[in-house]
């Protein structure tokens, strides 16, 4: 048996320690990949950056762990980007073990931003049933959402005229399944009004006809979406300090877990394409010469 055959009869777990390998070095030795904000993104950017000082972004958590490493810096990001620009933030879940993300995630916006539960940011935790929900508040927000962490939604100051969920400046789904089709359908469709979505990479391309016809005014898809949207952020706040983020001393630039994450999908990617390519040619010419 040759070299080449026995390449093409690897155990798989050698395979795996260098797929190990390939995503744990470059959460160590840091690479930063060139990238480009795509339109999409941007346009969740640009219009959390048009927002009037003091207004409010809803945001749906509709994920769980499993796809924290996609959709969390996505959260974070997004959560960094309101509060830098002293915008309230309302947050739920439809997802019940996405109920801990949203805690965990104001949590960590606690250590890096002076805000007040109430007042700057609301949590409503875990709401059973997404088109009833959103077809209610819809209509009657207090109705459909009465409590959050136990004080009233009638009387906290960050839902001060909110009768509708249409009064919120801007409504972000940041999903792991099929719940924007949920908040286009029963939401936007019926009352008009602007939504924003970030998904996981597998799920990202059907979500693109949205985009054309209005339904989604911008889109963020999977960890490139989420170092897109960090690039954008850190172009414009880069003194921002959150604990999550790293420091590249060398170029002077924070990089969120989208961006980090970055090095290692691309480098998997490459190393399977080679481990495809390899194995394929060396398979080919050792049957020729059977």
């Amino acid at each position: 048996m040759n070299w080449m055959t026995r390449i093409t009869q690897l155990d798989r777990r050698w395979i795996f320690l260098l797929v190990a390998i390939a995503v744990i070095l470059p959460q160590i030795f840091i690479i930063k990949m060139p990238m480009e904000p795509t339109k999409p993104v941007r346009q969740v950017f640009d219009f959390i950056e048009q927002i009037p000082e003091g207004g409010r972004v809803f945001i749906a958590l509709d994920y769980d762990p499993s796809s924290q490493a996609e959709l969390l810096p996505m959260t974070l990001s997004i959560m960094q980007h309101c509060f830098e620009r002293h915008l309230r933030v309302i947050a739920t879940t439809f997802w019940v073990t996405g109920k801990g993300l949203v805690s965990s995630s104001f949590t960590q916006m606690e250590k890096e931003y002076n805000i007040t539960h109430g007042v700057d940011y609301a949590n409503y935790g875990f709401q059973v049933g997404y088109a009833y929900v959103i077809m209610q508040a819809g209509l009657n927000f207090p109705a459909a959402l009465p409590m959050a962490k136990a004080q009233r939604t009638d009387e906290m100051e960050i839902t001060k005229g909110i009768q509708k969920l249409g009064d919120v400046d801007y409504i972000i789904d940041l999903a792991a399944g099929a719940s924007i089709d949920v908040w286009v359908a029963y939401g936007v469709e019926r009352y008009k009004f602007k939504l924003g979505g970030g998904v996981t990479a597998v799920s990202a391309t059907q979500y693109y006809p949205y985009l054309d016809t209005g339904q989604l005014n911008g889109l963020i898809g999977g960890l490139k979406g989420a170092a897109e949207y960090e690039i954008l952020l850190d172009n414009k706040y880069g003194h921002m300090s959150n604990p999550l983020r790293k420091i590249d001393v060398d170029q002077k630039v924070f990089l969120g877990n989208g961006t980090k994450g970055m090095g290692s999908q691309s480098i998997v990617h490459a190393l399977i394409i080679f481990l495809v390519v390899i194995t394929n040619i060396f398979y080919f010419i050792t049957r020729k010469k059977v």
